[in-house]
């Protein structure tokens, strides 16, 4: 939709809906049937009945009953015949809210109505912003479905880190594993290309670029180290999750409420801000096996200071051991790969699409066993678990001023992360002038390993730093808002252990460098040098915002939020000289990059209560990037209550996302290293032609990279259709659907389908003089969709005694119906759910009992079962070793978490966790390289965490 078609339509329904509305309330009477039993149990079913929102601590209620309700009432009666003889007394916030507080037994007689009191100047509740929607209000429900994990649930799980928690909820895949070694020949061929060290999380598979992610509202700046050169992401390990207070994560298509990047949902962080007093909490870790321990130390002091202002000072400390492949049998034992002779395969680059894949050839003596097998133990050395130390600080402040808060955040991290993998590998020939050379002639080396380099090591120190200030208020029944805020991450990362080229050929032809022999430290610092890349990003942005009552309509108030904000976003990335100039051993070399973008938004949102039963909720946004246009985001939300215990909603979104930075800015590269591709007949002549077909011909090319001015943003739609059913207070079913379609979106060019038709692209051939092809420009361009439908279930049911406690179960089920890509039009459909790393479901499945002062219980996070192709019909399928090993199909597996609290002292509280308690060992029938899947499975094995706390 254009900008300019959109402001006559948004004008118009604004003068309509500024028009004087009438509107008349009256006390409402109701039939109500409450049974005599808990009281919390009857409060809850009053809540639902009357329409009212009952605010009160959990433990006032405990142990208290309430008689039997049924008749016709008004609230106000009907929540003074519940609270007879309680306890109890209801203090009234507005005609549809009540805080219950604790009254003097005396008060009130036992039969005597307690009164409902309001006080003079009235309570105002403090309004509560939901992902999803900027209009500030108490009423949480939407038509966006939303998941919420708070401070209770969070510290159940015994999760240490946020993106552990994110990435066991249903339907969240890793888009960027901390774990960059991994796939050790990947790594040491891509160098430091990659966002090592940043943990990053997506929704429904889309990638993080279609997920944005929020702390208290406020977009988090990128991480420094770029991700594959052209994209960014956010380490969610920046956010130390012993300091959030809960997770809020908005499922469905967001961009007209937060713009950009919103296109599958949105991923809220809302730090604590009150804590009164001295809090102290500590935790040990170590697995069964004795390794991977961890300690962590949380400190926080809040409170009043003086009059009106308040408080909160938090500091964290986690530290955790790193885990090599050999501290794991499942690792160690590694499948062997049978060559006749370690000379006969040599290294190759295949071509995969717009991928270039690295194929290991030869192996050396040193993997052989007794019997000349090739056995591959580089996993030994390679890290399945970081080493990482985390100190963070977070300070709150805000001060009243009558109706006028004044408030301001700061949260500063640091983060060291240390990781490895077995020592770099490579083929080249011996001159038959070396010392160790004794054929007398060139000798072909294959597969050497440089084992007095050591492993190859990586260190990422990421710092990061948060700063809000802001002020709100009430101008009438208006809220306004207004805050400016200043992000800034600093990413430095070290590597140790590649080669260098121009030296190491250098000391091979002097005869300096030994393979039979050890060598000198100079030597070896000569050809294997430390290699830095330093890297920055920030985001400084200014929003304002108003949200209140426009008008009065027959079934509620008529809400309205409008706002403006504006951002700039900076990215400095200058990795070492030496991987610039090509002289590492590398495929794909980083990037020197130093940009900045300016953007702004407006945004309204409307919510409308159409019926005493139907809700609606529109809302319009208008971004404007540099060097793009004006973009406008439309949303719909309906939300129709059929019955008091059955609601249906839905929602329709359109949604678009700027390329980034890294995107529009990618520099010319040269490549360093050819590959290998079949080309049309119609594009030669090529360096080392060979007939493949009638029609083509092989072609030893190098892979080029060039900017493409011309992107435009990737586009969106996204649909919603759910359906909730809470027969009872207790129980509750959410059934939602969802279908997003991406399109346009921001690719490499397959150079497969390039060099199959020559003609369409002759921009991205690059020729000698005498025209001979010698290399491909790689280039981004807009091409293609994606189509992703998914079903989520939630069931949450809760069972409370009268002697035995209260039982909790939580299910939660993610099923991925479809996600088809289609990159060319008229093109085969490719099918990726059910694949490759895409399992169609996802579940997790919580218990827990509370008992008096003890609380236990259990969660089992499933993982379906995937196929080894990359998509349905893929020409990469399953090599015919791994088929006759019936090893084509990655089998489900569920991993089951042990939990109890014990807060039977006064302040403190004593807990376990025990983590995969079953020792489920990976099983991954996927890449080559690796024997588990970082976006699933667990490394450590069954891992015990005890804790203690105090609280005042």
């Amino acid at each position: 939709m254009r900008a300019g078609s959109v402001f006559p339509a948004l004008a118009a329904a604004l003068l309509l809906l500024l028009l004087p509305v009438r509107a008349c309330l009256a006390a409402e009477e109701r039939d109500y049937r409450i049974a005599a039993g808990l009281l919390d149990d009857g409060l809850r079913a009053f809540a639902a009945q009357s329409g009212t929102q009952l605010l009160y601590a959990p433990e006032i209620a405990a142990g208290r009953r309430n008689a039997k309700l049924s008749g016709h009432f008004s609230a106000d009666l009907a929540l003074q015949h519940l609270l007879i003889g309680s306890g109890l007394r209801a203090v009234a916030v507005d005609a549809h809210t009540y805080v219950l507080k604790s009254m003097p037994p005396t008060a009130v007689q036992k039969d005597e109505l307690p009164p409902i009191e309001r006080p003079t100047p009235a309570l105002r509740l403090a309004p509560v912003e939901v992902t999803g929607t900027h209009i500030r209000r108490t009423d949480v429900e939407t038509a966006s479905p939303l998941t919420v994990i708070d401070r209770e649930q969070i510290e159940r799980s015994g999760y240490q880190t946020l993106f552990d928690l994110l990435r066991a909820q249903p339907g969240i895949r890793v888009s960027n594993a901390p774990v960059a070694m991994t796939e050790g020949e990947l790594y040491q061929n891509n160098g430091l290309a990659t966002a090592t060290g940043a943990a990053s999380v997506d929704l429904r598979g889309l990638g993080s670029s279609a997920t944005l992610f929020l702390v208290d509202g406020q977009r988090m700046a990128g991480y420094g180290l770029s991700q594959n050169n052209f994209n960014t992401v956010n380490d969610l390990n920046s956010i130390p999750l012993a300091l959030v207070e809960r997770v809020e994560i908005l499922r469905d298509g967001a961009s007209a409420i937060y713009g950009s990047d919103a296109m599958a949902g949105v991923i809220n962080v809302i730090m604590r801000k009150d804590a009164p007093g001295l809090g102290l909490a500590s935790s040990y870790g170590a697995s069964d096996r004795g390794d991977a321990r961890q300690r962590r130390v949380t400190a926080s002091f809040g409170g009043t200071l003086g009059h009106q202002l308040n408080a909160l000072l938090s500091v964290d400390y986690l530290e955790r051991q790193p885990l090599l492949g050999g501290a794991r049998d499942w690792s160690r034992q590694r499948g062997g790969a049978y060559t006749g002779d370690g000379a006969s395969s040599v290294d190759a680059f295949v071509l995969d699409g717009a991928n270039l894949r690295y194929l290991a050839g030869g192996c050396s003596a040193r993997q052989r066993n007794a019997s000349g097998v090739c056995i591959d133990d580089d996993a030994q050395l390679t890290s399945l678990q970081t080493g990482l130390l985390s100190r963070s600080l977070f300070a709150h402040l805000d001060r009243r001023f009558d109706a006028l808060q004044v408030y301001a955040d700061l949260r500063w991290t640091k983060l060291d992360q240390r990781q490895q993998m077995a020592p770099f590998r490579d083929s080249f020939m011996l001159p038959a002038s070396h010392p160790d050379n004794r054929s007398g002639e060139d000798e072909a080396i294959y597969d050497h390993s440089f084992d007095d380099l050591g492993p190859v090591r990586d260190l990422a120190v990421s710092t990061n730093r948060f700063v809000t200030l802001g002020a709100k208020g009430r101008w009438g029944e208006w809220d306004w808002d207004a805050h400016a805020n200043d992000q800034r991450n600093r990413s430095v990362d070290e590597l140790r252990g590649l080669l260098r080229v121009d030296n190491f050929g250098k000391a091979l032809r002097s005869g300096s460098f030994r393979l039979d022999a050890p060598n000198d430290d100079e030597v070896l610092q000569a050809i294997s040098p430390v290699l830095m890349r330093h890297a920055s990003a920030s985001k400084t942005s200014l929003s304002v915002q108003l949200s209140g009552p426009l008008a009065q309509l027959p079934h509620g108030p008529l809400s309205m939020a409008i706002g403006a904000e504006t951002w700039r976003d900076r990215l400095d990335d200058r990795p070492d000289p030496l991987l610039l100039q090509n002289l590492i051993e590398q495929y794909d070399a980083p990037y020197e990059r130093s940009e900045n973008r300016r953007s702004l938004a407006a945004y309204t949102e409307f919510n409308a209560p159409l019926t005493s039963r139907l809700q609606a909720n529109l809302a319009w946004r208008l971004d404007r990037s540099q060097p793009y246009g004006a973009a406008v985001s439309p949303k719909l939300g309906l939300k129709w209550d059929v019955r008091d215990d059955l609601s249906l909603r839905g929602t329709w979104a359109k949604g678009y996302r700027a390329p980034t930075l890294l995107q529009l800015s990618r520099p010319p590269t040269l490549a360093a290293t050819r590959f290998i591709t079949q080309v049309s007949n119609t594009a030669l002549p090529c360096v080392n032609a060979t007939p493949a077909t009638v029609d083509t011909s092989f072609c030893q090319l190098q892979a080029n990279s060039v900017s493409n001015p011309q992107l435009r943003p990737e586009t969106s739609r996204s649909y919603t259709l759910g359906v909730v059913w809470a027969p009872t207070s207790a129980f509750g079913v959410a059934l939602d659907f969802y279908r997003i379609r991406r399109d346009h979106e921001i690719v490499q060019l397959p150079l497969s389908y390039a060099l199959l038709h020559p003609e369409s692209y002759p921009q991205l051939f690059q020729r000698t003089r005498r025209g001979v092809l010698y290399a491909l420009n790689q280039q981004l361009v807009n091409l293609g969709h994606t189509d992703a439908r998914t079903i989520d279930l939630d069931v949450r049911y809760q069972h409370r005694t009268a002697h035995l406690g209260r039982y909790d179960f939580h299910l939660g089920v993610d099923y991925l119906d479809r996600l088809n890509r289609q990159m060319i039009a008229g093109d085969p459909v490719m099918r990726y759910a059910g694949y490759a790393s895409q399992p169609r479901v996802s579940a997790l499945a919580s218990l827990d009992w509370t008992y008096r002062a003890w609380s236990v219980g259990a969660n089992l996070r499933v993982t379906g079962h995937y196929r080894y192709e990359p998509y349905a019909g893929s020409p990469l399928g399953c090599p015919d070793d791994m088929q006759a090993l019936n090893k084509c199909e990655t089998p489900a597996f569920a991993l089951l978490d042990l939990h109890a609290a014990f807060n039977g002292i006064a302040h403190w509280s004593l807990t376990l966790n025990v983590h995969n308690a079953l020792d489920h060992q990976p099983i991954y029938y996927g890449s080559p390289g690796i024997a588990y899947n970082p976006m699933f499975d667990d490394v450590v094995g069954r891992y015990y965490l005890i804790g203690i706390a105090y609280r005042p």
